[in-house]
């Protein structure tokens, strides 16, 4: 095996993502560097009902093993070392999660860690961090499948986190019942979002200045970015630090929110899977730039992945 070669699985609530690569230390003490040899996504939707009926379905809990599955393939096709999957949101809400993990390591081979809300928000944060310019404060978004965390960092260390009960998947779930969704629909998912957005704003608004940056990253947040150049293929160049202001996302949410998925479809061309969470994500996005008054967000297309591929490469050299 490739002693260099690592693998890191993210069994998100609407997302399984793999990344393999080779890590390698870095010019300056404790910086590592690492170079891509394969990444794959695949919209499972795991969480779907999840928020209803507190179990994930036979449908989905099928869709995820067959994507553990191949990657487990891969995992062996690239002679990896070592390889870490990470459970979020999702597993630790349905209440036959132990099941599924269960499952996946007798069907797959594959050992699934489920993280607490805190510890994905510190491993997304390394991620995030991993090739942006230092920063004096940060404040970092992730706007997932079945939470969304607020992290502020402080000269790189985390001072406040915070994961919301505000998922994409969920609130989908919830109000877009009606295709293209309803005006009511939509004014109670505001609702819900602002309400819990409201709940923690204090604790962090004390903490921003002007100088602070505001980072997101995820699957809402990426596709904005590439809607917002038009880009008909996902291009990882053209959307890893590009720049969103309050008024693209605006503009893109007053579109695809009156919209039905098959319109919608047109303006996003890759993930039709992406069609109906992308309403409710854009709207977390526009509530918390409301909210915390910020113009632009600097899109990042790494996150909880980056991060766990920096754990394990720690923790292989004892770090």
């Amino acid at each position: 095996m490739n002693n260099n070669r690592l693998a890191v699985i993210d069994t998100g609530t609407n997302t399984f993502r793999l990344l393999i690569a080779e890590l390698q230390p870095a010019a300056h003490h404790g910086a590592v560097s690492f170079r891509e040899i394969h990444s794959e996504r695949t919209i499972t939707r795991l969480g779907e009902g999840v928020s209803v009926s507190g179990l994930i379905s036979d449908a989905a809990i099928k869709r995820g093993i067959d994507t553990l599955k191949h990657f487990s393939e891969l995992i062996r096709r690239h002679d990896v070392c070592r390889t870490s999957a990470i459970a979020t949101s999702v597993f630790r809400e349905a209440q036959n999660s132990a099941g599924f993990v269960r499952l996946a390591r007798e069907e797959t081979g594959i050992e699934i860690e489920t993280v607490s809300g805190r510890r994905e928000a510190e491993i997304t944060a390394a991620g995030m961090l991993i090739d942006l310019p230092p920063a004096e404060s940060s404040f970092m978004i992730d706007i997932g499948g079945g939470s969304t965390e607020l992290i502020f960092m402080k000269d790189r260390n985390i001072q406040k986190i915070e994961s919301l009960d505000l998922g994409v998947v969920h609130l989908a779930d919830k109000y877009m019942i009606n295709d293209p969704p309803g005006k009511e629909d939509l004014r109670r998912m505001e609702y819900e979002i602002t309400g819990k957005i409201n709940n923690v704003s204090e604790q962090f608004r004390e903490l921003l200045t002007f100088n602070t940056a505001f980072i997101g990253t995820a699957g809402t947040i990426t596709a904005l970015a590439a809607m917002s150049q038009d880009l008909k293929t996902f291009d990882h160049e053209r959307i890893h630090k590009y720049i969103l202001t309050t008024g693209a996302a605006g503009n893109i949410f007053a579109l695809i929110s009156r919209l039905s998925s098959t319109e919608r479809a047109e303006h996003i061309p890759f993930e039709p899977a992406r069609l109906d969470i992308i309403v409710p994500g854009t709207l977390i996005l526009l509530k918390l730039m409301e909210t915390f008054e910020f113009g632009e967000i600097i899109v990042s297309n790494y996150g909880l992945l980056e991060g766990a591929l920096l754990d394990l490469y720690k923790k292989e050299h004892g770090q």
